[in-house]
């Protein structure tokens, strides 16, 4: 047990990819203004242009949208996995000892670098959020897209991926915890996805919604506990200004989500009363 432990840590952290992962702008793949701008951009404009000349985009079969959804979402599945393992033993490995504050509150005054392991799989997160576009192509090219293509879908997507760049760019403090709580529900949520492709629709639909509502409502109390630290610590804590950007866009998200569970879920029940 303790040889296959050191194979795993080796390959998640210890590796020298991973242990001297440096963020550079503009030298990182995927880390210029020009690259992120690009990028949202062309999935805006493919988004809004399917939308409005939504008649001449034609539509896969249902057998073929469930089959890539499957590839695609086993994909996603199995990624946020690796990426919450590694994340929980970078973490572990990567906090100075018996200093449980750094998990909340990087050091600032230049103390904190976005490099090592933690900021290597952060990394990772930022760019799985750009492969996930293809949720929404799936969308678009399926037969039900005017009924799944939401605001709340195309509003996520987009500004989940800017975050992302910020927080990179910025060293922002939680960034670790976040990959971890952000990671583990995705993991939920595309093996929701992936059964349902293949024809076993689980129960847990609502669990996932819900999990997202619980993870922003944590994001509340833990950037708390960071603001506590930021103000009472002599050096601070990296990238508030970037946590500021994060705070209002979870604040927003989880306006739209309690819409959404309050539209799918509770007025569903009513209607059964």
């Amino acid at each position: 047990m303790e040889a296959l432990y050191s194979n795993i840590h080796y390959w998640l952290v210890d590796h020298p990819t991973i242990s001297q992962f440096e963020w550079k702008q503009g030298h990182t793949f995927g880390s210029s203004i020009s690259f992120l701008t690009i990028s949202v951009s062309v999935y805006l404009c493919l988004t809004l242009l399917s939308l409005r000349f939504s008649t001449f985009i034609p539509t896969l079969t249902t057998t073929t949208i469930r089959s890539i959804t499957a590839i695609h979402s086993l994909i996603l599945c199995l990624l946020s996995l690796l990426m919450v393992i590694a994340g929980i033993l970078s973490v572990q490995h990567q906090m100075p000892p018996h200093d449980w504050k750094w998990i909340v509150c990087f050091p600032g005054a230049n103390r904190t670098l976005p490099r090592g392991p933690v900021f290597f799989w952060i990394y990772i997160c930022y760019l799985s959020k750009i492969v996930e576009f293809i949720d929404t192509l799936l969308i678009v090219l399926s037969s039900s897209r005017s009924r799944r293509l939401s605001f709340l879908h195309v509003y996520h997507h987009t500004l989940v991926t800017v975050l992302g760049y910020i927080g990179l760019q910025y060293a922002q403090s939680m960034l670790g915890l976040a990959l971890i709580v952000n990671a583990s529900i995705h993991v939920i949520m595309y093996a929701y996805y992936f059964l349902s492709a293949i024809g076993k629709r689980p129960w847990w639909k609502k669990v996932v919604t819900n999990c997202q509502i619980y993870q922003f409502m944590l994001g509340f109390i833990i950037s708390a506990l960071m603001l506590y630290y930021h103000f009472t610590t002599e050096f601070g804590c990296t990238g508030v200004g970037a946590w500021c950007f994060g705070i209002v866009f979870n604040a927003s998200l989880l306006v739209l989500f309690l819409d959404f569970h309050s539209k799918n879920y509770t007025n569903n029940i009513k209607k059964e009363l």
